[in-house]
């Protein structure tokens, strides 16, 4: 089977050649999809999840100035930043 790459310039693929080309990407995709998952990275059960952050532990970590000024800031927040 020629690779799609490997056709000279200006010659056109065939329907066979595209529809074999697609079932081998199909092919690799499935395989790249049935990687294991490192536990660290897995998706967490509900009773795993933590409860929400209080206020004060807000305050607490990201400091009491940068708390009133992300609450007190006026301007519309960028959609694509």
């Amino acid at each position: 089977m020629t690779c799609m790459a490997d056709l000279p310039k200006g010659e056109r693929s065939t329907v066979e050649q595209r529809e074999q080309y697609g079932r081998e990407i199909d092919a690799r995709n499935a395989a790249l999809e049935n990687v294991e998952v490192p536990p660290e990275t897995r998706a967490l059960a509900d009773h795993e999840i933590p409860p929400p952050l209080s206020e004060e532990e807000i305050r607490a970590k990201v400091g009491e100035q940068n708390y009133q000024n992300s609450n007190d800031d006026i301007a519309p927040t960028a959609i694509n930043s």
